[in-house]
């Protein structure tokens, strides 16, 4: 019996080697075959900041909705964190959610720091700089700033990043120099490891400059990507007035968004719709630019 049995396992044994080494063989042809973005399809998220009336009258409800669209995760914004990190983690996780990202002030970094680690955040994002500080030496003091909270992020398990609109476009005089502007100040004086750049694609179009150009020159940096897009014919601004809002849905307006989310396919940028002003209620608005990312990414 010992004798057979022996045999019994090498035959076994010899049968799942073979299988084995087929399931390998098949494994390397198919990625052989695979595209270069490979299979998966990224999550579209949603910035709740589009949402921000609806989430204060009823947050667990309009979360819900949220993923009825077919969204997946959430960036967070400061309306939200009322509620304390632990419960707010739960409610996003009941509607079927995730959170990888939220928005914390720039005069609240170092306080956010410890909630959006109770929160779970993958990456802790400035959303703006104050008025006061759009200029070149605000600009330089942030940069400082965010090195120090960047390294903090970091040693909490996190990635901490800045977001764009378009004042940080506006040029910089330096004498004896050449013209720069705030973004370069902010790209250039952080330190690369530890500060990332979530990229508005709408807020660098309206700056007059092409979000996919910037995309590409600073692919490394740009981890995360805001999604709006702009209508025909819109005048180029460096302010946040009601002169820079030409908001309109992803894939209704005049950005070319395939060859943008061809790189955030192959980098893994986290992808967030996000409307600062919609004409459609926001939900309807939100369900439209979802669709239209789906098809691009399909």
């Amino acid at each position: 019996m010992p004798q057979r049995r022996n045999a019994t396992m090498t035959s076994i044994s010899s049968c799942n080697r073979r299988v084995f080494l087929q399931s390998l063989s098949a494994t390397a042809l198919l990625a052989a075959t695979r595209p270069v973005w490979g299979e998966a399809v990224p999550a579209i998220g949603a910035q709740l900041y589009t949402l921000r009336k609806e989430v204060v009258k009823d947050l667990p409800g309009t979360l819900a909705a949220v993923r009825k669209i077919g969204i997946t995760q959430v960036e967070a914004f400061p309306t939200v964190y009322t509620h304390p990190a632990a419960e707010l983690k739960r409610i996003i996780e009941d509607a079927g959610l995730t959170c990888p990202s939220g928005h914390f002030d720039y005069d609240k970094l170092d306080e956010g720091l410890d909630y959006a680690k109770a929160l779970g955040l993958s990456y802790m994002v400035c959303p703006m700089l104050p008025n006061s500080m759009w200029n070149a030496e605000g600009f330089a003091q942030a940069a400082e700033r965010y090195n120090r909270i960047g390294a903090k992020a970091h040693s909490l398990g996190m990635r901490f990043a800045f977001h764009n609109h378009n004042y940080e476009f506006r040029p910089i005089s330096r004498p004896g120099q050449a013209d720069t502007n705030g973004l370069s100040v902010l790209l250039e004086r952080t330190d690369p490891k530890l500060v990332f750049w979530e990229e508005d694609c709408y807020w660098v179009t309206q700056s007059g400059n092409n979000a996919l150009t910037l995309l590409k020159q600073h692919v490394d940096r740009v981890r995360l990507l805001h999604l709006k897009d702009r209508q025909p014919q819109a005048k180029a601004s460096f302010d946040m007035s009601k002169d820079s809002a030409f908001f309109t849905e992803v894939g209704t307006g005049t950005i070319a968004w395939p060859p943008i989310l061809k790189i955030a396919r192959e980098t893994g940028a986290l992808l967030f719709i996000e409307q600062d002003q919609t004409t459609l209620p926001p939900l309807e608005s939100l369900a439209i630019s979802y669709r239209n990312l789906r098809k691009y990414l399909a």
